[in-house]
């Protein structure tokens, strides 16, 4: 979401998250947090249950607890995270690493247009458990040669930041044109939006970018199956 801000002299643009996908993503954390306080209350409001039943909702409850933290925390993801442009100055407050409980860290970003030097975007296809997933980078480098990496959006995600309007807002302010480095593998985690600094991969080929995308589309695939093979068997139990 773009917004216009009040500024004396040049305009001043910001981008960050709408109202919908916090919405959802509020609506996602409030059902997995009822869900899991409803099992962990389960032995109280029902008949006495042997030990092996009673591990298994509690173990369910842990795990829908879980993904409702998770759930609040990309929502403080998505209610911090923006991106600006006041005068001369690009100002950012980004999601940078994460603690092994996937609680998010943020930092802060000050450069004056004037001091950047390019402005890169990028794709980037990451690999795990046998699935690829596609996502979409951008970062600048100041004439001091340190690269910044800006913000990361995972295809199909809730939320999206306008990376393109804003890598051309970045560049048109340091006079300068948006660099496109295709599309890379990726080991960087990328979690709530979180950009890597460190673009040392070397870009895929024609062939290698096709077979990878391919790859993706499967994913995307076997992921929309299994969602609604789970919705069928909801609606038949």
């Amino acid at each position: 979401m773009r917004q216009e801000l009040p500024a004396s002299g040049a305009a001043a643009q910001a981008w960050g998250f709408g109202l919908a996908p916090k919405i959802i993503l509020g609506i996602g954390a409030g059902f997995m947090f009822g869900f899991a306080v409803l099992l962990f209350s389960f032995p109280l409001i029902a008949a006495p249950v042997d030990a092996t039943s009673l591990w298994i909702v509690d173990g369910t409850g842990a795990v829908l607890l879980g993904f409702a933290c998770f759930f609040v925390f990309g929502l403080i993801a998505l209610a911090r995270s923006r991106i600006s442009i006041t005068g001369t100055t690009l100002h950012a407050t980004l999601p940078d690493h994460h603690n092994w409980v996937l609680v998010p860290s943020f930092r802060s970003v000050a450069v004056e247009l004037g001091q950047i030097r390019s402005v890169d975007r990028r794709e980037e296809a990451v690999r795990a458990f046998g699935f690829t997933t596609m996502r979409r980078s951008l970062s600048i480098v100041t004439t001091s040669g340190e690269r910044i990496g800006l913000f990361t959006n995972t295809e199909n995600a809730v939320g999206q930041m306008p990376i393109d309007e804003i890598a051309a807002a970045i560049a048109a302010g340091a006079g300068i044109g948006v660099t496109d480095d295709r599309l890379v593998l990726s080991r960087a985690a990328g979690l709530y939006g979180a950009a890597s600094s460190a673009w040392t991969e070397t870009p895929l080929d024609a062939a290698g970018a096709a077979k990878v995308r391919r790859a993706a589309a499967r994913t995307v695939q076997v992921v929309t199956a299994l969602l609604l093979l789970t919705l069928v068997v909801r609606a038949c139990t």
